[in-house]
């Protein structure tokens, strides 16, 4: 199915992963366990509230019906999105 906006390149997600890993490991670099927890929690933190900002967009972006209801085809998008939010990271 092919995408209403502009798509992406596939292997862009594949270019984050990477990026995200040495950003990590370059913030980390002499860092303490305990310095490391306080980041981890800030960064997570951090994708929440982005998973959140993503789930607001998404219901502001819904088609509205007839009588000003919106219709379902934006709540597999909302679920998908909360799933991820709820799978935290590994």
């Amino acid at each position: 199915m092919p995408c209403r906006k502009p798509c992406p390149p596939q292997g862009q997600g594949a270019n984050l992963v990477a990026v995200a890993a040495a950003l990590s490991v370059w913030i980390g670099q002499g860092k303490t366990a305990d310095e490391l927890a306080i980041l981890a929690s800030l960064f997570d933190l951090m994708r929440s509230n982005l998973a959140l900002m993503a789930l607001n967009t998404v219901s502001d972006e819904r088609p509205q019906g007839p009588g000003g209801q919106g219709e379902n085809a934006g709540d597999i998008t909302r679920q998908a999105i909360l799933d991820a939010a709820a799978a935290g990271t590994p």
